[in-house]
């Protein structure tokens, strides 16, 4: 089947962006799906945003997991090795990528999941892109779910298929947004509208998306662990502080990892003649944490500034001020190489160097001898309970008398890395070809071989590029780790942070590869610090604490410009994406004229009138309401709702606001159908019934229309579909709180004719 030509022009566009970019389209892919050396595309180079970790797009290999998963259940005939996606799935993944960096300037680290997301599809499905169906796209997303429980890669394909594809047509199904549901066995026991009235009656307690906020145990275990355990590691210090600023401000993880070191603005408040305002009632003094916003449609970092507030205030000093003082010695040496250009700046490049002092200096590792002294362990033990570089100031002098030394020295200078130019020599200047001890390294030779050989040893020493013009060294950032410290990393061994000569920024990674995400369960600070066994199961998502800050300003009443302010957003909207916030939780903000309050009291009474007062309510009820309140006055409308307030009901597609106290609705969940009682809300619940129940309806019609002419039944079935999309139609474009069909059927009225059974008359 020739390719879509929407899916055609999508490609050739990107083509042409990436060969004025100069970049090659046609990357030569080996057997197992991976770009030869020299064709791979730089991203960081591609965006120009100058930070220092580099992105790849590289790999175009099927997923072997899903292999694995389809050769179970039987969809694949036997086992086979996982090999390069087409070429046209290779083009769509590039083409992506181009419109995603170049032409949306968005984030980069998103490319990798949304490129192994599409490698995902692309081995599930085995068609071409455009010949991807509906039900391709499900099993991919059930296949997903299988292996990643937390739906992260299942998210993703989603986005992708309602961003990308739908919006222009890349496929022949198109559109499919409305066609994917979470696959049948990963769903809840019973749907929403299936739910008994007891769990119905709890709905308005419910807080809206509530799994984009953290678990409550998860949440409370993070807290307990960074606030009273001891790091165990120099990298778990850094994820300790790194996860209190998120607590404390709210900021994404990318944000808090390049948080600079000149972070703190203070400003200071006086009346007219001088005086501090804290003398007055006020405040003397606020803080504010200096960062550099993500997602401002600029790749560049994009400085802003957040208030702290007071009860925040010293905690998160401390913490900051803790991490200037870990990484200082870090900072000393990343400024030299920085200002120099050289990888060991602190010795001349012809300088004869001891080569264990070298391989402290490469490794990180300050411990060569083969049995430590009482005194060394001593040390070290002092070093990993206060992380003070100073505990380790005497560590070398302490191994001097040494002379076996550990087989990791000896593992370092092996003949191949000497064949390369790591060449151990005599005082002299003279090869010595065997042993170490005793030996030196010419510092020349060791920066060559260093920088042919362990490019990813080499410090971050790229300015980081501001979107005022201005750079940054990346010496003035915050938080710095050790690159390539491996042993370090896993508790194994500790670093010398005063030799260690390999330096990086941190990014987000470091917090993310820790929170218990699926694959990485084995190395989360869960299973590391939890104290029980659920609590070492348990995981949470860096951005939760966002979406859980911004709910509780919401709840605490702080208005909608000021959180959308904290956070850096360009529209309040942005902020109610973020609002989790309860019906009930909403209603608490409102308050009734306190003789309403005296009257009708805490009942349901007062829920409805809160959603009156809100706009939040609408149909027969509030409408007569407020006749017998503009006719009568607030007593006797008042009086009027206590008694009608039961009618008040959550249903799948909105609100109703009819009393069902002696009979069911006849039409029930059939509010869509012109029932002028149905209210529209805001809900994420309600929207994605909306859009299913609407896919739904679209495949009865197509399904009625292509029946053949003549057939029974056709003509109604194709009457009563359109109906019902029409008024499902109409519920997608009504504002919350407003009544879908004012001028709508009673639907809950029936006349005796239509009451009657079906044995009436016999």
């Amino acid at each position: 089947m020739p390719a879509n030509p929407n899916f055609s022009a999508f490609i050739e566009q990107a083509e042409q962006i990436a060969s004025d970019a100069g970049f090659h389209w046609d990357m030569r892919v080996n057997a197992a799906g991976n770009a030869a050396k020299g064709f791979e595309w730089d991203l960081r180079r591609m965006s120009n945003d100058g930070r220092p970790k580099k992105l790849i797009l590289r790999t175009f290999t099927e997923c072997e997991d899903a292999l694995q998963v389809m050769e179970r259940r039987g969809i694949l005939d036997g086992s086979r090795q996982a090999g390069p996606v087409s070429k046209a799935w290779q083009d769509l993944i590039k083409a992506y990528t181009i419109e995603h960096v170049r032409v949306r300037k968005k984030s980069i680290p998103y490319i990798s999941q949304a490129a192994a997301a599409l490698r995902f599809v692309a081995t599930i499905s085995r068609r071409e892109p455009w010949e991807t169906t509906a039900e391709d796209l499900r099993l991919a997303c059930e296949i997903s779910d299988e292996l990643q429980p937390s739906r992260g890669r299942t998210i993703v394909i989603l986005g992708f298929i309602s961003s990308v594809v739908d919006p222009l047509h890349l496929f022949n199904a198109c559109p499919l947004s409305g066609l994917l549901s979470r696959p049948e066995k990963m769903r809840a026991g019973r749907a929403r509208f299936a739910q008994t009235t007891r769990k119905l009656a709890k709905t308005l307690a419910e807080r809206k998306a509530e799994e984009k906020l953290p678990e409550r145990r998860a949440f409370w275990e993070l807290v307990r662990i960074v606030f009273t355990e001891k790091p165990r590691t120099f990298n778990d210090a850094l994820r300790f502080a790194m996860i209190k600023v998120l607590l404390f401000t709210g900021l994404r993880v990318g944000e808090v990892a390049h948080l600079p070191l000149d972070w703190k603005r203070t400003r200071a408040y006086v009346d007219d003649s001088g005086r501090p305002a804290g003398e007055l009632g006020g405040i003397s003094e606020t803080l504010s944490i200096r960062h550099f916003a993500e997602k401002q449609d600029n790749n560049k970092l994009y400085e802003e500034t957040q208030f702290v507030p007071d009860m925040f205030r010293e905690q998160l000093e401390s913490t900051l001020d803790e991490i200037a003082a870990l990484t200082a010695p870090l900072r000393a040496t990343l400024k030299a190489q920085y200002e120099s250009g050289r990888i060991f700046p602190m010795y001349a490049p012809d300088q004869l160097v001891d080569s264990v002092e070298m391989y402290v200096r490469m490794s990180g590792n300050p411990v060569w001898a083969a049995t430590p002294s009482a005194e060394v362990e001593a040390a070290i033990s002092r070093y990993a309970d206060s992380f003070d570089a100073r505990d380790l100031a005497d560590l070398q002098t302490l191994q001097a008398s040494t002379e076996v030394l550990s087989a990791a020295v000896s593992r370092y200078f092996t003949a191949e890395r000497r064949g390369l130019g790591l060449i151990p020599r005599r005082a002299d200047g003279s090869r010595q070809d065997r042993g170490i001890r005793g030996s030196y390294l010419r510092i020349s030779e060791v920066e060559a071989f260093v920088a042919a050989h362990q490019p990813t040893k080499i410090s971050d020493l790229s300015p980081l590029l501001l979107d005022n013009g201005t750079t940054i060294a990346p010496w003035e950032m915050l938080f710095l780790m050790p690159k390539r410290a491996v042993g370090a990393g896993r508790g194994d061994t500790v670093i010398d942070p005063l030799l260690m000569s390999s330096i990086g920024i941190a990014d987000e990674a470091l917090v993310q590869l820790v929170l218990g995400a699926d694959d990485r369960k084995a190395i989360s600070l869960f299973t590391m610090y939890g104290q029980s066994d659920e609590d070492r199961k348990l995981s949470i998502k860096s951005h939760a604490f966002r979406h859980l800050q911004n709910t509780e300003l919401f709840r605490l009443g702080v208005a909608d410009t000021i959180i959308s302010k904290r956070f850096n957003r360009r529209s309040v909207a942005q902020s109610y994406d973020y609002d989790h916030r309860s019906l009930a939780e909403e209603l608490d903000q409102i308050e009734l004229p306190e003789e309403w309050e005296l009257m009708i009291g805490p009942s349901k009474a007062a829920t409805v009138a809160k959603m009156i007062q809100a706009g939040r309510a609408n149909g027969p009820i509030v409408r007569e309401f407020k006749n017998i309140q503009a006719k009568e006055g607030d007593e006797a409308a008042l009086r009027f709702l206590a008694t009608e307030a039961d009618g008040f009901h959550a249903t799948p597609y909105g609100t109703c606001l009819n009393s069902f106290t002696v009979d069911p609705c006849p039409k029930h969940l059939e509010c869509f159908s012109g029932c002028r009682h149905l209210s529209a809300t805001n809900l994420p619940e309600h929207q994605d019934n909306i859009l299913k129940l609407h896919g739904r309806l679209k495949i009865a019609l197509e399904s009625a229309q292509a029946r053949p002419d003549g057939t029974v039944g056709k003509a109604n079935q194709i009457a009563h579909a359109m109906e019902r999309i029409k008024g499902v139609e109409a519920l997608m474009t009504t504002l919350p709180g407003q009544s879908v069909f004012p001028d709508g059927k009673d639907l809950s009225e029936t006349s005796s004719t239509q009451r009657q059974s079906v044995l009436h008359g016999a």
